[in-house]
């Protein structure tokens, strides 16, 4: 409620001269942004792919795209877009389904560590135009749970194996996907990265569209967005209006025009998330539909 307040404070701040200012200078850049889509979506189809993969699972490739997107639309109505496994082990039986539920919140967390490290990085480079008194206790922090999130992401795969047999007595599943950790880990944090780029290429690209000329410190303040977006609690929507916000507090540091801010974040919102989370919503009827026929 209170990101949702200080983004209406900053909407109701925007006056007739920033409406003037506001319109499209490349519609080159922005063209590339709605192609770079499919390659955002491409990386992560490619992680989920090695989920399935290492769970020996058959599957055709319309199953993929199909399982893919409908966890988008689960996602988007989940806090923090957790339940995106929801949608994707909707399309497979049996027991892979607890296996694909571990991997694909393992996959989570290795964006979410990739979104952690470059944040930080944006938070050490923009730190000149923040305040001193909390810069030391906020940088310490940041470095510290980056750290833990890293050795745990790491060394969650080699911990000691045990028993629980109200799981199940004959296979331990969490031992069992500890092996498959072993596998994907590194994979995971590479395509992560990638895709890390692509969606902040987008953003960069798409302020570019609007006018903002390209610098460094637009890079960093974006990176820094990332990662408030990230670790700033949400209910519904997948982070609409707690992106914005943090874009108005930090991007508004360098870019005057605050309607640019906004725009630019939705409209990024509407073609990351919103369109493949309509697709999603798409496929998600269709199987109901299939299931109850």
């Amino acid at each position: 409620m209170l990101v949702l307040y200080f983004f209406v404070q900053q909407v109701l701040k925007i006056d007739e001269i920033d409406l003037t200012r506001l319109k499209i200078s490349s519609f080159v850049s922005l063209f590339i942004v709605v192609c770079l889509m499919p390659l955002n979506w491409g990386l992560e189809l490619l992680k989920w792919k090695k989920i399935l993969d290492v769970n020996l699972l058959k599957y055709s490739f319309l199953k993929l795209i199909r399982s893919l997107f409908s966890g988008v639309a689960t996602g988007l109505v989940t806090p923090n877009r957790l339940g995106n496994f929801i949608g994707r082990v909707l399309f497979f039986k049996g027991k892979s389904r607890g296996m694909l539920v571990m991997g694909t919140l393992y996959s989570n967390f290795s964006q979410f560590l990739v979104t952690l490290s470059f944040g930080t990085i944006g938070f050490i480079m923009i730190k000149p135009m923040l305040n001193d008194v909390f810069l030391r206790y906020a940088t310490y922090s940041l470095i510290s749970v980056l750290f833990f999130s890293m050795l745990l992401y790491h060394i969650f795969p080699i911990l000691p194996g045990t028993s629980f047999k109200l799981i199940d007595k004959k296979l331990n599943l969490l031992s069992t996907f500890q092996q498959q950790a072993k596998l994907i880990s590194l994979q995971l944090i590479g395509l992560s990265i990638f895709r890390f780029i692509v969606f902040t290429l987008q953003y960069v690209l798409l302020l570019v569209a609007f006018g903002t000329p390209f610098s460094l410190d637009i890079v960093f303040a974006i990176l820094l967005v990332y990662l408030i977006s990230t670790i700033t609690p949400s209910l519904l929507f997948g982070k609409l209006f707690i992106r914005e916000s943090a874009s108005l507090l930090i991007l508004g540091l360098y870019i005057e025009n605050e309607l640019k801010i906004i725009v630019v974040s939705l409209l990024l919102w509407l073609i990351n998330i919103g369109l493949p989370s309509l697709t999603g919503l798409v496929f998600l009827l269709k199987e109901k539909y299939l299931r109850h026929d």
